[in-house]
């Protein structure tokens, strides 16, 4: 799926870079330099305040690609369905008759990156990559393509296969 682009969530950065440190950098800088990754400037930020380890990686990467930083103000398109977004989904997500815990509830509270991720792959048709119940749910109902970090690790294998045999 070459011109496919993908949008991470923090947990999904941290996850890869959990189970894959020594190939985290070059997985995800295999997938920058296609122009196929992208990274809300919340989700950067929630890496800052987090994980020094992991930051200073990705701001290697972001010197070389500034291009994987999405910055929501400078999409008019991409602001506005985050208002909705945040809206809809903040406090509680409805389906049919149920009712579940909106991305809000999260740990991280209002302060959480997942709207922006979500907001980012709907208007620019990305795929999201999170591992997030609420997440998924909201890419369901929005419909939005959706994967984890599992299946993410999966794709950069074969990219890093591709990239090294060329």
């Amino acid at each position: 799926m070459p011109n496919e682009i993908y949008v991470l969530d923090t947990c999904a950065i941290i996850d890869l870079h959990n189970h894959f440190p020594t190939e985290f950098r070059k997985m995800i800088e295999v997938f920058a330099k296609e122009n196929s990754l992208k990274i809300p400037e919340g989700v950067f930020r929630e890496l800052y305040r987090k994980t020094d380890k992991i930051c200073k990686k990705i701001k290697k990467i972001i010197e070389k690609y500034p291009s994987i930083i999405v910055n929501l103000r400078e999409n008019l398109r991409i602001m506005e369905k985050f208002s909705e977004i945040e809206r809809n989904y903040g406090e509680s997500i409805r389906f049919r008759n149920n009712v579940y815990k909106g991305y809000w509830k999260s740990p991280r509270g209002k302060k959480s990156a997942e709207g922006q991720v979500i907001a980012i792959a709907k208007v620019l048709q990305y795929t999201v990559v999170s591992d997030d119940s609420s997440v998924k749910l909201i890419c369901m109902l929005e419909d939005i393509p959706c994967i984890g970090w599992t299946e993410f690790a999966r794709r950069s294998s074969k990219q890093l296969l591709l990239f090294n045999n060329t």
